[in-house]
């Protein structure tokens, strides 16, 4: 059903055209009537009609005018300008407004119904059309969630065999076989920003094409792929070619960085998490090597720029394969060097990252240089004041780490391995990066309540979307889902439809309005549409919700 207001200055005019349609048999509410332009603008805002039927010569304010602030305010708003005046500038002004119709008074028998028909059918057309975008849009967020805590169940190994058989299943994913392998990948555009939606997807689109392998989208943690195989040759030969076209679309972003961590292959899905594990560590060392390379972890803990059969599982191994080329990693290293790797951790490395990119740091260093102890002092003091910086930088206090992991001075004055200060360290970056990740959680607390506050007052706009509100809070697309998401508890379509139908229940509690208005108060278009969601959602449809209410009063 369409709304339809009424603008003519001419009463018997305007009794006539009220009286010669029978607006509920055409599936159309006439919502209201004015004289004039001046008494229908707030009127016209209040009830927000599908077509504005106006006449152009009124007294206070003409049908150009309106139609000029309808347009502005209500641009969805069909309007059907009548004129009783054959002049070419009104109707080259009404096209500028851009009117849908423009029709001449006296209007020949049925000559106005069959131009409201045909602007109805209009509307309606496009209704289906946005109600089915915006259920696919429901489908695919609520998709993408599943598939993100498969990957997570995967990754932690939390579940039994059987929920993640059934959870693989309905998505539609095929996760059995004899071998897998995992692949991290992450993109950073100017001044370290995230990759844009066409580069994500063109991204996803990679892995989709190739047999056996399964994109997830980490959002700002980058992208995961994991591969399946019946045998290690077929993994090892699909990776490759995944591998060399992903760097080839990476490289066509001028502006753009990447870098990509396979680690290692295993052959149960309860070690999906060790090749994850892998995985990351080879991540972690685009912060030692540098962006724009391929880095390959191995059972073993090593790691390489080159893939070797020491990818394999270990039962099917055929030994460490000393001719492997190793990153070349084990010169010596200036604490400068060390300190601006660490700088740059700080600021966008992970938790899980923090001790494989320790170690990588160490290795580094080389072992002649950490057999000193004086060196070794000095390194982990550097890393330590880096550390404390940063920790000043968030405006945390110092004594929020030492006390968990002691004072530096304290560990030092007693004779310390290269393992024991590694792991003072390592402990120190964790809780450090903890830190970082709760202030980082505070400006997302601010962003998510602006949201939230934008989705309450705008959820009964029919034209809402998740684009729309990440782009009033400066978030990409896919960013901002993730943290709504993670947050919340809840996507960004569910906490639409939960807002919506807590209007529409007590719209239906508190008044006598009708189902169809009851729809579009609370931002649907299609009255069917909406019953059918209420329904889904409640059990029960909008009349037997109210006449349930009505029982118990």
């Amino acid at each position: 059903m369409v709304k339809l207001f009424l603008v003519e200055d001419e009463i018997v005019m305007r009794d006539g055209i009220k009286s010669q349609i029978n607006w509920e048999k055409e599936d159309i509410e006439f919502v209201g009537e004015a004289s004039d332009g001046e008494l229908a603008w707030p009127m016209i805002l209040e009830t927000k009609p599908d077509i504005l039927l106006t006449d152009i010569k009124m007294p206070f304010m003409d049908g150009l005018e309106l139609s000029a602030l309808v347009r502005k305010e209500l641009p969805d708003t069909s309007i059907i300008i009548l004129s009783g005046y054959d002049e070419f500038v009104y109707a080259q002004r009404a096209v500028s407004l851009g009117v849908t119709d423009y029709l001449l008074k006296p209007l020949p028998p049925g000559k106005l119904l069959e131009c409201i028909r045909r602007v109805q059918d209009k509307i309606e057309r496009e209704r289906t059309q946005s109600e089915s975008m915006w259920s696919d849009e429901l489908a695919r967020e609520q998709k993408d969630a599943e598939k993100n805590l498969l990957f997570r169940t995967l990754v932690t190994n939390d579940r039994p065999m059987d929920e993640i058989l059934a959870m693989s299943e309905h998505l539609g994913l095929h996760i059995f076989a004899r071998y897998y392998a995992m692949m991290l990948m992450t993109v950073r555009g100017k001044d370290s920003a995230m990759p844009g939606e066409e580069l994500r997807r063109d991204i996803a689109s990679i892995p989709e094409q190739i047999p056996g392998w399964i994109f997830f989208d980490r959002n700002e943690n980058g992208f995961a792929m994991i591969g399946i195989a019946n045998a290690p040759e077929e993994l090892e030969a699909s990776q490759k070619e995944l591998i060399s076209r992903l760097k080839e679309l990476a490289e066509k972003e001028p502006d753009h960085s990447w870098f990509i961590g396979a680690g290692e292959t295993v052959n149960r899905i309860s070690d999906i998490s060790k090749a994850y594990y892998s995985a990351n560590k080879a991540l972690s060392y685009r912060f030692l090597t540098g962006m724009n390379q391929v880095v390959y972890a191995f059972p073993d803990g090593t790691v390489s720029a080159v893939p070797s059969e020491k990818s394999r599982p270990s039962e099917i191994s055929d030994g460490p394969d000393e001719k492997t080329d190793r990153l070349d990693i084990s010169g010596a290293v200036s604490n400068d060097h060390s300190r601006r790797m660490l700088e740059q951790f700080l600021g966008t490395g992970t938790l899980e990252e923090a001790e494989p990119f320790l170690e990588g740091v160490f290795r580094s260093i080389g072992e002649n240089n950490l057999s000193s102890s004086l060196f070794l002092n000095y390194l982990a003091m550097d890393m330590y004041f880096t550390m404390v910086r940063f920790l000043r930088q968030l405006g945390r206090r110092v004594d929020e780490i030492d006390e968990k992991c002691g004072d530096i001075n304290a560990v030092l004055k007693n004779r310390v391995t290269v393992e024991e200060i590694r792991r003072y360290l390592s402990d120190y970056l964790r809780e450090l990066i903890t830190l970082r990740d709760q202030n980082t959680e505070k400006r997302y607390g601010r962003i998510l309540r602006e949201a939230v506050s934008y989705i309450d007052e705008n959820y009964d706009r029919d034209d809402i979307s998740l684009n729309k509100v990440a782009e009033t809070v400066g978030m990409s697309p896919n960013h901002f889902s993730s943290i709504f998401s993670q947050e919340m508890g809840m996507t960004f379509i569910e906490y639409l439809i939960s807002r919506r139908m807590q209007k529409a229940k007590e719209l239906l509690r508190t008044t006598q309005m009708r189902s169809s208005e009851i729809a579009y108060r609370v931002g649907y278009r299609d009255p069917h549409y909406f019953s059918s969601t209420f329904k889904k959602m409640q059990g029960i449809t909008p009349r037997e919700y109210r006449m349930s209410c009505q029982e118990q009063a």
